[in-house]
C-alpha cells in the first residue's frame, strides 16, 4: 500500500485544515486548485480499493533508458527521443514528457521552472538526425499530430494518421487517433482504440489519461475520473491528470443557480438516509438544505471530529450523481449523452491494467493467456541497430579540449563539455564557451551532474578511445598528486607550520590550481613569498587545505594549515600558475650535552615569549587571538616535530617582522639557531617597548 498522501489521515480522512478550506470554497466560489486535498483523498481511497480487488496496482513503466527500450529511447514515451532535454540532474527525456511532471522522471528532481526554456541537446539532437533520420521525422509528425489533436483539428488530425504507418505497437498515434475519432463524436472506434492501447501497456500513465479524455469527452465522467485516478495512481506527479480531476470535482461541487428555477427546498427526510448523512465527501447540516434566489448550499464539517468523512471512491462518486439529480448540479460535457445501453455495449469490452485475454484452446478448454506488452511494443526499437560506420569519435568531442567527452557536462543551454573544460572556462567568464549564455548557477551551486546517457553511448560504441582518454587522464591525475615533482606554488604571503593561513581566491588560475589539488586528493600546495628575479623565493611551506566556501561569482575562501617547510629545487609553470620540484626540511637533532643547553635555552625563550605576550595592550591581544588562536603549549618532545615547536612558529607568525627576516627563520634547519634568532627578535621589541614609557 502507498504512503497516505500528505492531505489525508491515516484513517483515509480530510485533515481538517483541507477540509476547511473546502467548506470556506463551497459557502463562495470553489476553485479547482481547491481541491487538491479532495483528490488526495480520492486517489488514497482508490489505491485501496483496487489493492482490496485483487488486482492491485501494476508498477510504473521505469523511468530510466534501457528498460527494454533502445538506448535512444525516452524512459518516459519509450519512443525515440523527440527534442531531448537534458536536466540538470544529467537524466535526457523528451520535451513533451517533461510537460506532464514538475519533476525529472528518473530521479525525482525538480526540473526547471519552465520547460520550454531549456533547449535541446545539441549533441544528441545531432547524433538522432545522422543514425535514425526516418524515425526522426516521424517523430517530428507525431509532435504535429499532438498540436493538432490539442487544437481540435481533428479531420487534419485523421488525415495525418492516414498518411503515417500506424504500426500495433505505436500506442502514441493510437491514442491521438482515439482522441480524434471521439472529438468526431465517433465514440465506438475511440474506445476501441484506447482499450487496445491500455491493455498493451498495462503500466503506461499517459495512456490512461488519454482514455480518460476520450471517456469525458464521451459524456462518461465516472469512468473519465476513475480513469484519471489510475493514471495518478501510476504518477503521481502527472500534473495535466490533477488538473483535470480537480476541475470536474470543482464542477461537481459547485451549483448552478442559473438552472434553478423557483424554490427548491429539499430536507433530509426526503433525502435517502445515507445521503443524509454523508454527500460525496461532506458531512451535511442536520436539518436541511435550501435553495431560494440567490442562495447557495452550504456544507457543514463533522466538527466532533474535525475531520469531513471520505468514503470509498465507488460510494462517492454515486453520491456525488445523486447529489446532481438531486439538486441539479453542473453537467459537465457538452457532448450528448449516452444511453444506458449505449454506455452498456461501449463499456462492455472494458480493460483494467490488469484483466488477463481469456482465449478458447483448440479442445475447448479455456486458459489466462497475459499480454506480453513490453516484448510488443519494444520489438520495433530492438531492430534499430546502429552500424559502425555511422559510429564517428568526433561527434563526441568537446570543444574545448578537442578530446573526447570526460564526464560530459550539458548546459541548460544544449551545449555539451568536459567537466574541467567547463569549469576552466567559468573560471574565466561564467558565460557558455559557445552561445554566451549566463552559467552563473554553476558557480553558485557547483554541481556539475554528469549527463548519463552520452555516457553511456560513449561507453558502449567508444569503448577503447574511452580507455585511451581514462588512461591519459589518469596519467596527468598522478602527475598532478606527486607532492615533490610539479608541486603547485601559490605565491601570495609567508605561511608557516601548523599556523592557520586563510586564503581569498580569485584569480582563475589560482581557482584552477586549488581545484586541482580538491580532485587529485591531496589538498596540499606550496606557499612562497614573490621574488623580483625568480618569479619566488627559494624557500616555503605547504598548505593543507581544510575547507573552503565557494561564493556565488566564483571567487573562494580557503581555510588551510600551515604543512612542513620545503626548499625549491626547480622551477616551472602550468597552465598560468607557478609548479616547482622541492624537497621538505627537517631540523637536525642533537644529543648529550647539547641536547640539555637546548632544553635551558628553549624554556628561556618560551618564558619571554609568553610575557612579551602578556604585556601586549589589550587591542592587539584581542586581535591576535582573533586571528591566529591561543599561543600553543610548551611540546614535551622539542625534536619530535620535524620542523621544531609550534609555539615558535606561531610567535613568527604575529611578529611584526620583515617578511624577509621570517624567511631566513623559515629556512634554518637548527632548532637552536631559530631559538636565537626570535630572542633576539623578543629582546629588541621589550626593549623597545621599555624606552617608550
Amino acid at each position: 500500500m502507498s504512503a497516505v498522501p500528505s492531505g489525508v489521515t491515516e484513517s483515509g480522512r480530510i485533515k481538517s485544515r483541507d477540509s476547511a478550506r473546502l467548506v470556506a470554497g463551497s459557502c463562495g466560489t470553489l476553485q479547482p486548485e481547491q481541491l487538491g486535498g479532495l483528490v488526495q483523498c480520492l486517489l488514497y481511497h482508490f489505491k485501496r480499493g483496487e489493492q482490496g480487488d485483487g488486482a492491485g496496482i501494476p508498477n510504473p513503466e521505469p523511468g530510466h533508458r534501457g528498460a527494454g527500450g533502445g538506448l535512444l529511447d525516452c524512459g518516459g514515451c519509450r519512443e525515440p527521443l523527440a527534442e531531448p532535454v537534458t536536466l540538470r540532474c544529467g537524466h535526457t527525456w523528451c520535451r513533451r514528457c517533461l510537460r506532464k511532471s514538475p519533476r525529472c522522471l528518473g530521479c525525482g528532481e525538480a526540473a526547471a521552472a519552465d520547460v520550454q526554456s531549456l533547449r535541446p541537446n545539441v549533441i544528441l539532437s545531432h547524433l538522432m538526425a545522422k543514425w535514425f533520420p526516418a524515425e526522426v521525422r516521424r517523430t517530428r509528425d507525431k509532435i504535429k499530430l499532438e498540436e493538432l489533436v490539442a487544437q481540435c483539428r481533428f479531420p487534419e488530425a485523421l488525415t495525418l494518421l492516414e498518411q503515417l504507418e500506424l504500426k500495433p505497437s505505436d500506442v502514441a498515434l493510437q491514442s491521438y487517433r482515439a482522441e480524434s475519432y471521439a472529438g468526431l463524436q465517433l465514440f465506438k472506434e475511440a474506445i476501441e482504440d484506447m482499450e487496445a492501447v491500455c491493455s498493451r501497456r498495462p503500466a503506461w500513465p499517459e495512456g490512461y489519461f488519454r482514455k480518460a479524455r476520450v471517456l469525458y469527452t464521451m459524456g462518461l465522467v465516472d469512468e473519465a475520473v476513475q480513469s484519471f485516478l489510475q493514471c495518478l495512481a501510476l504518477d503521481e506527479d502527472f500534473t495535466p491528470a490533477k488538473v483535470e480531476v480537480e476541475k470536474i470535482l470543482c464542477d461537481l461541487l459547485s451549483p448552478v443557480l442559473e438552472n434553478v428555477k423557483g424554490c427548491l427546498h429539499i430536507r433530509n427526510k426526503d433525502l435517502p438516509d445515507h445521503l443524509s448523512t454523508n454527500v460525496g465527501c461532506f458531512r451535511m447540516a442536520p436539518n436541511s438544505i435550501e435553495l431560494k434566489g440567490d442562495e447557495q448550499i452550504s456544507y457543514v464539517p463533522n466538527s466532533a471530529e474535525g475531520e469531513l468523512a471520505c468514503p470509498s471512491w465507488t460510494q462517492s462518486v454515486q453520491l456525488l450523481h445523486r447529489v446532481e439529480n438531486l439538486v441539479g448540479l453542473k453537467r459537465i460535457s457538452s457532448a450528448p449523452l449516452l444511453s444506458c445501453q449505449e454506455k452498456a455495449v461501449l463499456m462492455k469490452r472494458k480493460l483494467s491494467f490488469s484483466d488477463q485475454e481469456i482465449k478458447e484452446t483448440d479442445d475447448g478448454k479455456s486458459k489466462h493467456q497475459k499480454q506480453d506488452s513490453e516484448q510488443l511494443f519494444h520489438s520495433s526499437s530492438s531492430e534499430r541497430t546502429i552500424t559502425k560506420d555511422l559510429i564517428d569519435a568526433s561527434d563526441f568531442e568537446c570543444s574545448l579540449c578537442m578530446r573526447l567527452f570526460l564526464e560530459p557536462i550539458t548546459t541548460p543551454c544544449g551545449h555539451t563539455f568536459c567537466k574541467g573544460c567547463l569549469e576552466r572556462s567559468l573560471d574565466h567568464n561564467p558565460l557558455c564557451p559557445l552561445c554566451k549564455d549566463s552559467l552563473k548557477e554553476y558557480l553558485e551551486n557547483r554541481k556539475y551532474a554528469v549527463t548519463y546517457l552520452l555516457e553511456e553511448m560513449i561507453a558502449r560504441y567508444l569503448s577503447e578511445e574511452l580507455c585511451e582518454r581514462q588512461r591519459v587522464h589518469n596519467e596527468e591525475t598522478a602527475e598532478l598528486s606527486n607532492l615533490t615533482k610539479n608541486v603547485p606554488i601559490f605565491v601570495c604571503t609567508m605561511a608557516y607550520p601548523t599556523v592557520p593561513c586563510p586564503l581569498h581566491v580569485f584569480e582563475p588560475r589560482y581557482r584552477l590550481m586549488i581545484r586541482r589539488c580538491i580532485e587529485t586528493g591531496t589538498k596540499r600546495f606550496g606557499m612562497c613569498i614573490s621574488d623580483p628575479h625568480n618569479g619566488f623565493t627559494d624557500y616555503g611551506c605547504m598548505l593543507h587545505i581544510r575547507n573552503i566556501h565557494f561564493l556565488p561569482d566564483g571567487r573562494s575562501i580557503v581555510d588551510t594549515v600551515g604543512g612542513s617547510c620545503f626548499k625549491v629545487l626547480e622551477r616551472g609553470q602550468k597552465d598560468g600558475y607557478y609548479i616547482a620540484n622541492i624537497e621538505y626540511l627537517k631540523d637536525v637533532k642533537v644529543t648529550g650535552e647539547e641536547l640539555d643547553k637546548l632544553v635551558d635555552l628553549h624554556d628561556e625563550v618560551y618564558a619571554q615569549a609568553c610575557k612579551w605576550f602578556q604585556n601586549l595592550k589589550s587591542r592587539f591581544h584581542i586581535q591576535i587571538l582573533q586571528h591566529f588562536g591561543p599561543m600553543p603549549e610548551r611540546e614535551t618532545d622539542l625534536q619530535g616535530p620535524p620542523n621544531g615547536p609550534a609555539w615558535c612558529w606561531w610567535l613568527l607568525a604575529v611578529l611584526p617582522v620583515d617578511p624577509k627576516y621570517q624567511l631566513s627563520v623559515l629556512s634554518m634547519t637548527s632548532l637552536k639557531n631559530r631559538l636565537i634568532k626570535i630572542q633576539k627578535i623578543l629582546t629588541y621589541f621589550s626593549s623597545a617597548r621599555d624606552q617608550s614609557k
